[in-house]
């Protein structure tokens, strides 16, 4: 990757994070209504049920990173910024919001590691949902005792 990103296919990228959370987002409500309505339900699945919520809540976590990061990338197209200057924005905002530790003063990471650490959280994201599909569907296939 260039020393300069493309940012708006960086952005067009991480808004792919849409569908998976959206599809989450279901299932986890599924999850829900099924460990709230079923009250015979064998303990093994009810434990697959609660993985599959908490691996819904942990994409939620990382649907609303790469959306922040998607959202940062189109406020920098927005304001005409690339490269260094775009860094040292980037750092300035989330400093600002409590998301990054280290002071502004710091130099600013350089875009490959950003690149990289936006194209992890994607896909965790996508990790996750799988994961939830796969344990709310052993949940409902499990049999019941």
């Amino acid at each position: 990757m260039s020393a300069t990103p493309d940012l708006a296919a960086m952005q067009l990228l991480l808004r792919q994070g849409r569908w998976p959370a959206l599809l989450s987002l279901g299932l986890l409500l599924v999850a829900l209504l099924l460990l709230g309505i079923e009250p015979g339900l064998a303990m093994m699945a009810a434990g697959l049920l609660l993985l599959s919520i908490g691996a819904g809540l942990a994409q939620a976590y990382h649907a609303w990173r790469v959306e922040l990061d998607a959202s940062l990338l189109q406020l920098l197209r927005e304001e005409g910024l690339d490269g260094e200057a775009a860094a040292r924005r980037t750092d300035q905002l989330l400093h600002v919001s409590g998301l990054r530790r280290a002071p502004v003063e710091e130099p600013p990471r350089g875009w490959a590691p950003r690149w990289a650490g936006m194209r992890r959280l994607l896909l965790r994201q996508y990790l996750l949902t799988a994961v939830q599909v796969v344990l709310l569907m052993l949940a409902v296939l499990w049999p019941q005792t």
